[in-house]
């Protein structure tokens, strides 16, 4: 069978990322103040690698032996594909519901694919799609026979395989200009790798990844990784991963055991990770810099202690925050922070406090983003009747959806762009950034 996988995105001045992991996406849109505009213009030349979930899915099609494709853009030759399967996501719903159309309408069968449409499935499928529930790569693994299923509306199924039965990605075939993704860390050419899928903490309200991942943890093996590791080292001079777990190091006897299996391997890589500072401990905090640490991603969310608890997001206390984040930096591990502007209690007061407490922190990179109620969450159905934006597209976290009792949308705008132009026009970040590429095993 011929099949293509459609990835559409919007036409943008910003960049926009459908998350390599399988969230539903962002879009880079900080403001049209100087610094927020370089910044866009600056991130608007970066190429992302498509999300994990897709590049499985590609795999194990591969493995069966069809003829399959990978375009963002609809071909000349569409006509020519047995089956179009349509990457979905939020902040490119309207421009994917388009396509639908337009091969609805050419007779063309379709399936949808993605933890958007999986949490919200009649969207695409009173388009005329249907729409495949939860991980669409063990979906094909495990239903070789999937022409029975072409008329249906919704595709619901059980699966009892492991991660390690899944193919490796096949990014070299995927995609046509390696070269364009392959240095997401400067100088080191790198991949996105997965170790986990799963989170079990009580953020499931408000956050996609325990809905479309499950709450229970589930890993690769340690050998597997290193496996995959191995693969694109030999094959391709890989030489860093980027982890893209919802939370690395959740399980800690697993990260152990991969880090002292990468130890023993000598494979002479570095590696990202996403995770929580309470997780980090001293002791797993070295073996992981032994094994090949270099980056981490820290989510700090907010410096008020009042607006998290009333989000009900996890807390740690600020001044273990700035230790643990100097103790990363001391010992040479770039540190990229996130906050969260607008939430449900925040004010002027409470987002200068976090934009302030953010210039603290000084990181090497700092990310802000609104506070947004995702569609097919819990916390959703509780601001159904506060939601101001009627297209899925603007739910990009840079956008306020949602009547705030505090708070106008000209206000988190301007917010937003006040806190790019407050964190990245500073000497001391500059400072900060330059010294990064002149640290010990640098990777920019």
């Amino acid at each position: 069978m011929k099949i293509l996988i459609l990835d559409p995105y919007k036409k943008a001045d910003y960049r926009i990322c459908k998350d390599t992991n399988g969230g539903y996406g962002t879009a880079n849109n900080f403001g049209n103040k100087l610094i927020p505009k370089i910044l866009k213009y600056l991130l608007k030349k970066r190429s992302d690698y498509p999300s994990l979930h897709v590049a499985y899915t590609y795999a194990v099609l591969k493995e069966l032996r069809h003829q399959v494709d990978y375009e963002k853009n609809l071909p000349k030759n569409f006509n020519t594909y047995d089956l179009f399967i349509i990457v979905s996501s939020i902040v490119c719903c309207e421009t994917e519901l388009e396509k639908i159309k337009f091969l609805k309408s050419k007779n063309k069968k379709i399936f949808v694919i993605g933890p958007f449409s999986t949490n919200n499935p009649k969207i695409y499928s009173d388009a005329g799609a249907t729409v495949i529930l939860g991980e669409s790569e063990f979906y094909f693994l495990s239903n070789k026979d999937f022409k029975k299923d072409f008329d249906k509306d919704i595709i619901r199924f059980d699966h009892f395989l492991q991660l390690d039965d899944l193919p490796f990605p096949k990014w070299d075939l995927m995609i046509k200009d390696f070269k364009g993704v392959d240095k997401l860390y400067g100088n080191l050419k790198s991949v996105t790798i997965l170790a986990t899928r799963g989170c079990p903490y009580s953020c499931f309200h408000y956050c996609v990844y325990p809905l479309s991942q499950g709450r229970k943890v589930r890993q690769r093996s340690p050998e597997n990784i290193i496996k995959e590791m191995k693969y694109w080292k030999e094959n391709h001079n890989v030489k860093m991963f980027i982890f893209r777990d919802p939370v690395f190091s959740i399980n800690r006897k697993h990260t152990i055991e991969l880090c002292n299996l990468l130890i023993k391997e000598k494979l002479g890589i570095k590696f990202a990770i996403e995770t929580h500072l309470r997780i980090l401990d001293s002791e797993l905090l070295d073996l992981l810099i032994k094994s090949g640490l270099k980056a981490t991603i820290v989510g700090v969310e907010s410096a008020n202690q009042d607006v998290l608890k009333n989000s009900n997001r996890f807390t740690v206390k600020k001044d273990e925050q700035l230790i643990k984040i100097r103790e990363l930096e001391k010992k040479n591990i770039q540190v990229s922070s996130m906050f969260i502007l607008g939430f449900p209690h925040d004010n002027f007061v409470t987002m200068n406090e976090t934009i302030n407490y953010a210039k603290q922190l000084n990181t090497t990179y700092s990310l802000f983003n609104i506070w947004t109620p995702y569609p097919g969450t819990p916390v959703f159905n509780s601001y159904k009747d506060k939601i101001i934006k009627n297209k899925y597209e603007s739910f990009d976290m840079n956008t306020l959806v949602f009547k705030h009792q505090n708070l106008t949308e000209k206000n988190i705008s301007d917010y937003l762009s006040k806190a790019y132009t407050k964190y990245y026009f500073r000497l001391s970040w500059l400072i900060k950034y330059l010294k990064s590429f002149y640290q010990p095993n640098k990777i920019v």
